[in-house]
C-alpha cells in the first residue's frame, strides 16, 4: 500500500519533472486573432525591445547578465504582451500543456492577453 500511495504521488506531479527544454515551442505562442497567423519575429522583437526600453530605461545587454532585466523580467512582459495585443495578437496555449505549469511567471504575464 505505501508503494502504491507513492506511485499515486509521483504520478500527480510528474509535470514538474518534464524538462523545460522538452516543452515544445507550439503549446503556447502568439496569434493574430482574426487570421491565426503567428506574429512575425520582426514585430515580436520590436515589442520586447520597446518594451524593456519603456521599463528599465535602455535596451537589454546581450554579453552578459543583466540583473537588472530579470528583476523587472515580469512588467516587461506585461509591457510586451499589452504591444502585441494592440496590434491584434493573443497569447494562446494548450489546454493541457506543461508550458504554464513550468513557466508560470510568463503565463501570469500574459494571461489578460489571452482572450
Amino acid at each position: 500500500m505505501k508503494y502504491i500511495t507513492l506511485l499515486f504521488f509521483f504520478f500527480i506531479s510528474s509535470c514538474a519533472f518534464v524538462p523545460l527544454y522538452s516543452i515544445p515551442n507550439s503549446d503556447a505562442k502568439w496569434i493574430h486573432k482574426v487570421t491565426g497567423e503567428e506574429v512575425p519575429d520582426s514585430l515580436y522583437s520590436q515589442c520586447a525591445r520597446d518594451a524593456t526600453f519603456s521599463i528599465l530605461g535602455r535596451y537589454a545587454y546581450l554579453d552578459r547578465l543583466d540583473k537588472e532585466y530579470l528583476d523587472e523580467l515580469v512588467n516587461i512582459q506585461k509591457k510586451e504582451g499589452k504591444c502585441l495585443y494592440e496590434k491584434g495578437f493573443i497569447f494562446k496555449t494548450k489546454l493541457f500543456s506543461a508550458y504554464c505549469y513550468r513557466l508560470e511567471d510568463v503565463c501570469n504575464a500574459y494571461k489578460e492577453f489571452s482572450r
